[in-house]
């Protein structure tokens, strides 16, 4: 009798302690999200920021996320300082276990040749502008505990954590505080849009990225990049999908291939889809002489306008003012475009002039709906080079992956193709794969080329050992393949 008059006693003190303490042993997240749209020395873009801030909240809402605090600034904040203080204040409650989320979509400056740490994020409230740098946003993170997720949807983004650039290969949020998601490499432009006016009149329009990464994440989606469907969408899975579904910039990440759970979910709401089309899915990246169809699949929810935008490739960068717009047109519901519920195959003939072009093709699903327009897939299609080009490898000397450094290579090639990479050991033995005829994408750097990079781990996920190692790379283009490896790098 008295052990379970004990007990009873335990328990109801168990029970008063939870209450009177209710966060103990419980993570909680908080989230920051910040657009800037009307500048003084840039191009406005409203109302794509606005609404990339909108898109952002409504989808980490979503979930399981267990939001404690949940802060917008849609229309932009002043400067630097404005920033770093409502950085201090949104997060100054977390703690270790817990994760802020910071997500800002604006304009980004960086020119080859600087260091990353300089990447600059512009601000501006339309009244007053000045810029944030990447080493500034580091320090205004300093002192706040736990894991920091920073989504950053600008041009050059990638330029912070030293992807997509020549330049260098160790960058400022090295570590295990740091989670990074950037919109684009350091020499890319990061795209927004404007899509007209909703059927509420609300102007439509926004970020392709944020569009990409929301929907991912999104609840309407089915949370569509969860790949094996158990609920949590980790930090490698989300990149994968992006790297997908997003064509017009070439998303990079910290750390590579990286478990971290963004956005938790209860699999039950997997029945809750709303978003109209879904399930899209392509056949082949790469265009060559005796193959020029773009192939793909999708799924219709609900009935749906659906079109096709094409983007050329000209001069290093995407002409959107030429784009041209294609209306599916395998159905016809009395307006052009219309597709009713199912699962749908197509295959679009490109255009004759592309068969003269030796670069990209952008290709974008575009659904219009009572919710307005919306980019729901956009994949970037190469033209295969059809003759041999100059191949090399750009490495440096070693890599310490125990201070959280990736080893970065630049893989240059002439033209579109498809890459395979291999990590060995001097002796042959292969180790890690970083690409297995992955279609290179226009990163815009000089010579063109693709950027991979290694976070020094076997294929199994444990550390590769200490020791000398290279990288095996074979192109494929147009009737033809390449290989060759790059000098010796240690791990250590």
């Amino acid at each position: 009798m008295r052990i379970r008059l004990f007990r009873r006693v335990l328990f109801l003190f168990a029970l008063l302690f939870l209450l009177a303490f209710p966060r103990l042993g419980r993570a909680e997240n908080r989230a920051l999200l910040v657009g800037c749209d009307v500048f003084r020395s840039l191009m406005d873009t409203s109302p794509s920021s606005s609404n990339n801030v909108a898109e952002m909240a409504e989808a980490l809402s979503g979930g399981s996320m267990n939001l404690e605090t949940l802060v917008t600034r849609r229309y932009g904040v002043s400067g630097a300082r404005e920033l770093t203080n409502l950085i201090q204040e949104t997060f100054a409650d977390a703690r270790e276990g817990d994760v802020s989320y910071f997500y800002i979509s604006t304009h980004g400056l960086w020119e080859p040749g600087e260091p990353g740490y300089s990447m600059t994020m512009l601000l501006s409230d339309g009244r007053t502008e000045s810029g944030i740098t990447a080493q500034q946003l580091h320090d205004a993170f300093a002192g706040i505990a736990g894991t920091k997720v920073l989504i950053v949807d600008a041009c050059h983004a990638g330029a912070m954590i030293a992807k997509g650039i020549r330049d260098e290969f160790s960058h400022i949020f090295e570590g295990s505080e740091f989670k990074v998601i950037c919109s684009s490499g350091g020499a890319e432009e990061s795209w927004f849009w404007r899509g007209g006016m909703t059927e509420d009149g609300e102007m439509a329009g926004g970020g392709y990225f944020s569009g990409v990464l929301s929907a991912g994440i999104s609840v309407r989606t089915g949370y569509a990049a969860d790949e094996n469907r158990d609920g949590c969408i980790t930090l490698k899975e989300l990149v994968r999908y992006l790297l997908n579904m997003h064509g017009s910039s070439t998303v990079h990440v910290y750390p590579e291939q990286d478990d971290f759970p963004v956005l938790t979910y209860h699999v039950s709401s997997l029945r809750r889809q709303t978003e109209a089309v879904g399930n899209i899915s392509f056949e082949s990246d790469l265009l060559t002489a005796d193959h020029m169809n773009i192939s793909f699949s999708f799924t219709v929810y609900a009935q749906v306008q659906v079109s096709y935008q094409i983007v050329y490739q000209r001069g290093n960068r995407w002409d959107f003012e030429n784009a041209r717009i294609l209306y599916d047109t395998d159905e016809y519901y009395g307006r052009a475009g219309y597709l009713s519920p199912g699962y749908k195959e197509r295959t679009l003939s490109i255009a004759e002039d592309v068969r003269q072009l030796s670069g990209y093709v952008l290709f974008q699903m575009v659904v219009t709906d009572a919710k307005g327009v919306r980019i729901v897939a956009s994949r970037a299609i190469g033209r295969a080079a059809s003759e041999e080009g100059e191949l090399s490898v750009q490495v440096r000397s070693r890599c310490v992956p125990g201070r959280g450094e990736e080893m970065g290579f630049v893989v240059s090639h002439t033209g579109p193709a498809e890459v395979s990479a291999v990590i060995e050991t001097v002796e042959g033995e292969s180790v890690c794969r970083l690409a297995s005829r992955q279609l290179s994408r226009p990163e815009q750097i000089y010579p063109e080329g693709t950027t991979l990079y290694w976070d020094g781990k076997l294929r199994n996920g444990e550390p590769a050992g200490a020791g000398l190692y290279r990288l095996r790379v074979t192109v494929y283009g147009d009737g033809f393949e390449q290989e060759t490896v790059s000098d010796v790098f240690e791990l250590m």
